[in-house]
């Protein structure tokens, strides 16, 4: 094998290396039945924790938590954080979009939407994008992570 075709092979295993670097993480399949925990980035601990769980069969996020409060990011509210609730997100190819209500009792007075993709060794990543009705200014939308617990 001469030099050239030996050097030549050489780069394209390089260059083939670092475009794979830059390919986004593949979705996987949830750890079925397992409950997963983690933080939006760049918030205080406990203050701003991602929870949910997966289903036995791995089809659907339930429980869905984000918070306490979407609040403490951007703006502060004072007082109790407000009830949340959450509907079951269907999983599909490894990737989910929830929704989470925050209400002070009759009036929904927040919204978060929730996207995740599941990636392999029981991790998961997404973005928190949250909405405080009548206080624009006080929208975020941030990455977190969350483990297999």
């Amino acid at each position: 094998m001469r030099r050239g075709t030996r050097v030549l092979g050489v780069v394209a295993v390089v260059v083939a290396a670092l475009a794979l670097s830059f390919v986004p993480a593949t979705a996987v399949a949830p750890v079925a039945g397992a409950t997963y925990r983690g933080q939006i980035l760049h918030a205080p601990d406990g203050e701003n924790a991602v929870a949910f769980t997966v289903s036995k069969g791995g089809a659907w996020v339930t429980h869905l938590r984000v918070g306490p409060a979407p609040m403490t990011l951007s703006c502060g509210s004072g007082g109790e954080p407000p009830p949340q609730s959450s509907s079951a997100a269907r999983i599909r190819n490894g990737r989910f979009t929830a929704h989470v209500v925050y209400s002070d009792g009759q009036d929904v007075v927040a919204r978060s939407t929730v996207t995740g993709t599941f990636l392999r060794q029981g991790k998961e990543k997404g973005v928190v994008s949250s909405h405080i009705v009548g206080h624009p200014e006080c929208d975020f939308s941030r990455p977190y992570t969350t483990h297999a617990q």
